[in-house]
């Protein structure tokens, strides 16, 4: 069941990546279009600043936060690690997973009552362009929402794998252990 959830998960985190990626080149050609004309016709574009700001940005962060936590790309702060125990260590995989689980569970759903709020009262940005801002919202508890789902898999994986002794999920690696040498080998 568990290895079921993961793998829907990592099917919509690579979809999220991909999205993140297009998002990426948007802003890189946004910008470099903006820049161009700019400095060659003297006429930027009014609407590129906001459009990435608002939009773009946000989407990027959002789209990939899930799926660096399921790849161990936040940073992490793991001086302690090597003195552990791997069972010390999944304890506290345990007690990090539930603490940030409530941590975006709350804003997964403060950013969710934030966006339907926004669209109903038709929330824009003054400006030249009304850029609505709910979508830019709405990314807030999506993303949160993904990492959330994430990290209540995690949760549950850490928990059975203490339980019954069978890693579903492994344990985040330490940095220099040989594990964390593979992983950046196959990477």
């Amino acid at each position: 069941m568990i290895r079921a959830i993961n793998r829907a998960l990592q099917g919509i985190e690579e979809v999220t990546g991909l999205l993140a990626t297009l998002v990426m080149f948007l802003i890189m050609i946004i910008a470099a279009a903006d820049v161009g004309m700019r400095y060659l016709f003297n006429s930027p574009f009014s609407w590129a600043y906001d459009l990435i700001a608002l939009y773009l940005m946000t989407g990027l962060f959002y789209f990939v936060l899930s799926g660096a936590f399921a790849h161990h790309a936040h940073v992490s702060v793991d001086i302690l690690q090597h003195y552990m125990t791997p069972l010390q260590r999944r304890l506290c995989e345990i007690v990090v997973c539930a603490s940030a689980l409530l941590l975006f569970a709350v804003i997964t759903y403060a950013g969710a009552v934030r966006a339907l709020d926004s669209y109903i009262e038709g929330d824009v940005l003054a400006g030249l362009i009304p850029w609505p801002t709910w979508p830019s919202i709405a990314l807030v508890p999506f993303g949160a929402g993904l990492l959330t789902l994430r990290l209540a898999l995690h949760l549950v994986a850490h928990l059975g794998a203490l339980i019954t002794g069978t890693e579903t999920i492994a344990l985040t690696p330490v940095s220099g252990s040989p594990e964390a040498t593979e992983r950046e080998i196959a990477e």
